[in-house]
């Protein structure tokens, strides 16, 4: 009883709180909500009209003070408005003011422009204002209609920006300056300036910047009364012929204020995406403020081990079947030795991408889902920071080159201290000595250029990382005498990108080259496995909006790739999923494969149309073409083609269904299509994927998904039986997965944001005709994660993070026979994963407190693992003779504490 209990009250806690705080108005501000700069740039908080005092609803009937007044916040992703084509040869701005009515439910009911008529950018702004979603405007606890202005500045393509606002066209620039955060530097756009006294306001642009023209002469009063910030007021002495400078500061109202920027309404093109702004999970609990390990929380997604293990498992799929890609291309390794830290800077990243099935037919080779990183814009000053914790030191450096403009560059490195830290705990007397100490590294290199007024781009990025770790057993262990000597291990990859984009109009093109190396090295004793490759990558896509109803993306994919493998092991097969842990048979022989080089090509093409026949209504077909050549035994290449289809309509209420159904192939991986390692006439694996759901948004800022999906898998690849090399594999294995997936999310606001991800997942396999069922490795019928994270005033943040999820299965040892000759014990293994471990929980908790200064800023962190030190069942641990077993038990209660200073 004690134990259910200690389960029941941490989850009962979290549910309550998060509802509680879902049902919480936003927060009021205290100050006036200004116009926004709605462009296709940085766009913020509504403005009232001038006719009512800021606060205050527009209906005169309607009481109330700015003191008890909670004005509209924009909560959506701030809707794009398209640039009119028919504009574009005039090369002229324009800046379109609209009234918004804002509805009780955060909705807006209508819009008018109130400036003057300007064919073709007015109807953009009033398509824009029409995706726009608020949290709606309250007195006290009521939710009220209320009239606003939004703003949108257009900036005509390839141009460098809009020049500064001013009051008074024709009249000397009495005053100008720049408006940036308090803290971070960042230059704050559509922020109004404005000078009360002679009634002269301006509007800073897309850099910060601000003109104020017609100033009469004296001390001024200069006033910036920002929804999100501080109400700032400072005098100016303004004398006749001479421009007054004045920098402006603002300091936000919390820690780390919600910032929605418009780069480009991006188009559905997936069934299934959830995406997680990096500003959410820099501080989701229990991820040590590293943003790619927050995908472990999202639905369809297994855990792999006590500390994550740093293997991708989505909706039933095997480790390996899912990829993570770094803008259009995968990163060979997510995660450093025990999913300790990404291998990729998260700071320099943007958004993350989960796409669990059904995905377009951009992407190939997989037969899992996938996960898309996108890199975020460099900043055109000296930006960085520092972090420190427990583990590990890390810092970026960014920053754009006055001498070149459009040049920007950004630097980043990490290496973990771990090995100085068990070097000093660990005695030299022990049993077991340290001949390498786990420690990793990473470093990224990122080079930004883009000419003024050119539609074209260029990037460089350079990655490396690199893991190690060597044990040396100075005697045998006393559970198997036949474990002993060294321990080894590495595995890191370097990769060289170059990326261009060219955007112009109804046309994008984006291509990109790279150069990778990876390396996979494992030894203990005399037993090793070492894969190195050197691949060339190379991917060009081209999208073409035809018409408002109609679109078509083409591309081509090519991976040309060099290993070279070798391995010297104790059993007959190399383990695969599936196979007992601890199989190795100790009456055979050493198998010694030498290095083996071999080669693969896999070139690709897809199409993919985008048509909506009726409003509301997508439909996005596909086609992909893969080929997949292997040299020198292939007997001949084989080639596959994947149709897919997704479906989505949206409703007038806010309510969407989607469905989709979809092929996808995979093909051999780490050596299977060798002679010495597996077959080398192996076909591509396939699945066939399907899926039905719906996104419900009840309120804007709360989002609730059901998807049902089915994934039927054929040809995987297996152990064939035959022991003659080049037919130790065949296809045979099939398998059938199923589940449904809940994600109730509340996304970000001025406090709160957090969600709840439940998943029931069933994952079957079968390993060859005629044989039972099994249970997947890594099959988890129940997976619920709640992430609740709340931000106080004066810098305060804290979150929760809770994870009730079954066990893993488990193949029973029923007993051993003894081998006289090698004086060591065979296990006898009962049904493959017959068995389950029991049911894992865990609470982790995040504390942060922000110190802002004027140009910097100091975060310090708590993020503590296993709160109330529950040490969940991970396996079962065997003696030598497998005579006993024992429990082994996950990690005990693990704080992490840090520091971070940005600039």
């Amino acid at each position: 009883m004690a134990k259910r209990s200690s389960l029941a009250l941490p989850l009962c806690a979290m549910l309550a709180a998060l509802a509680a705080l879902c049902a919480l108005p936003p927060f009021a501000q205290g100050q006036d909500a200004l116009a926004p700069a709605g462009q296709p740039a940085p766009a913020r908080e509504p403005q009232p009209a001038p006719a009512q005092q800021a606060g205050t609803p527009a209906s005169p009937e309607t009481p109330g003070t700015p003191a008890q007044v909670v004005p509209p916040q924009l909560i959506s992703e701030p809707a794009m408005a398209e640039y009119p084509p028919a504009e574009v040869a005039k090369r002229r701005g324009a800046r379109v003011v609209l009234e918004l009515d804002v509805d009780a439910q955060g909705l807006v009911a209508a819009a008018r422009p109130l400036t003057p008529p300007q064919p073709g950018f007015d109807d953009a702004a009033l398509l824009a204002a029409r995706r726009l979603r608020f949290s709606p405007a309250r007195i006290g606890a009521q939710a009220v209609a209320v009239r606003i202005q939004y703003a949108f500045n257009f900036v005509p393509p390839q141009a460098a920006g809009p020049e500064p606002g001013t009051a008074a066209p024709g009249k000397p620039v009495s005053l100008r300056g720049t408006v940036r955060e308090r803290g971070t530097r960042r230059r704050l756009a559509g922020i109004e300036v404005a000078a009360p006294g002679p009634g002269i306001s301006t509007f800073t642009d897309a850099s910060g910047r601000f003109e104020l023209r017609g100033l009469p002469a004296g001390d001024q009063e200069i006033v910036i009364a920002a929804a999100g910030y501080l109400r700032f007021a400072v005098r100016a002495k303004v004398e006749e012929g001479r421009v007054a400078e004045v920098a402006v500061l603002l300091e936000a109202l919390y820690g780390s204020p919600y910032e929605a920027t418009v780069s480009g309404e991006r188009e559905r093109r997936e069934l299934s995406r959830t995406t997680v702004s990096i500003e959410e999970v820099n501080r989701v609990p229990g991820t040590q403020g590293n943003a790619l390990k927050v995908i472990e929380d999202l639905p369809g997604v297994a855990r792999t081990s006590p500390i994550g293990g740093g293997f991708l498992v989505i909706r039933g799929s095997a480790p390996g079947d899912s990829l993570v890609f770094l803008d259009g291309l995968a990163i060979p390794l997510l995660y450093h030795f025990g999913a300790l830290s990404s291998t990729v800077t998260p700071d320099l990243l943007g958004s993350i991408e989960y796409l669990p099935g059904n995905f377009s037919v951009q992407y190939g080779d997989m037969i899992g889902g996938l996960v898309q990183v996108q890199s975020r814009s460099l900043h055109e000053e000296l930006h960085g920071f520092v972090n420190l914790n427990l583990l590990e030191a890390s810092f970026v450096v960014e920053s754009a080159v006055p001498e070149v403009p459009g040049l920007r560059i950004a630097l980043a490195g990490r290496r973990s201290y771990i090995d100085f830290i068990l070097k000093a705990v660990v005695p030299s007397s022990a049993d077991l000595s340290l001949t390498t100490a786990p420690t990793y590294y990473d470093a990224e290199l990122r080079v930004d250029y883009r000419p003024p007024g050119s539609a074209h781009e260029l990037q460089l990025l350079v990655l490396t990382s690199d893991d190690r770790l060597g044990l040396l057993l100075k005697r045998p262990s006393e559970r198997d005498p036949n474990v002993s000597g060294d321990v080894n291990a590495e595995t890191g990859f370097s990769q060289i990108r170059l990326k261009h984009q060219y955007r112009a109009g109804r046309l994008s093109l984006e291509t990109v080259a790279m150069f990778e190396h990876v390396l996979l090295g494992f030894a203990v004793g005399k037993e090793y496995f070492q894969l190195h490759t050197n691949g060339l990558h190379l991917r060009s896509l081209g999208s073409f909006e035809i018409s408002d109803s109609l679109g078509l993306t083409l591309g081509f994919s090519a991976v040309q790739q060099h290993a070279v493998v070798g391995a010297r092991f104790r059993q007959s097969l190399i383990a695969r999923e599936g196979d007992p842990r601890g199989s190795a048979r100790p009456d055979q022989a050493d198998v010694v494969v030498p290095s083996t080089s071999y080669d693969r090509f896999d070139p690709s093409l897809f199409a993919e149309a985008r048509v909506r026949p009726l409003p509301g209504l997508t439909l996005t077909p596909g086609l992909r073409f893969d080929s997949f050549i292997y040299h020198p035994d292939q007997p001949h290449p084989t080639t596959t083609l994947s149709p897919r289809l997704t479906v989505r309509y949206e409703l007038a209420a806010p309510i969407a269904f989607k469905g989709g159904v979809g092929l996808y192939t995979q093909g051999a991986r780490n050596g299977d299509a060798t002679v010495a390692f597996g077959n080398p006439a192996v076909l591509p694996e396939r699945a066939l994927q399907a899926t039905l759901g719906t996104e419900l948004r009840p309120r804007p800022d709360l989002l609730v998904t059901v998807e049902g999906f089915l994934k039927s898998l054929d040809h995987l690849i297996v152990h064939s039986g035959n022991s003659t090399p080049g037919l130790l594999l065949d296809n045979a294995g099939t398998g059938r997965i199923r589940g449904l997936e809940v994600l109730v999310r509340k996304e970000l606001t001025d406090r709160l944001f957090g969600w709840i991800a439940y998943t029931f997942s069933h994952s079957q396999r079968t390993d060859r005709p005629g044989e039972p069922s099994r249970l997947f490795d890594f099959d988890q019928p129940h997976n619920l994660v709640v992430v609740a994270s709340y931000r106080l005033p004066a810098g305060w943040q804290i979150g929760g993070r809770l994870r009730i999820i079954s066990g893993d299965p488990d193949t029973p040892i029923t007993g051993a026979r003894y081998l006289a000759q090698s004086d060591a014990y065979l296990p006898i293994f009962g049904p493959t994963n017959s068995v389950r471990m029991p049911l894992f929980h865990q609470l982790d908790v995040r504390v942060d407190k922000v110190w802002t200064y004027d140009n910097w800023q100091l975060d310090a962190y708590l993020d503590v693992l296993n709160v109330y030190n529950h040490r969940s069942i991970e396996g079962i641990q065997y003696s030598y003779d497998y005579s006993q077993s024992a429990y082994f038990r996950g990690l005990p209660i693990l704080p992490t504490l840090g520091l971070k200073g940005s600039f």
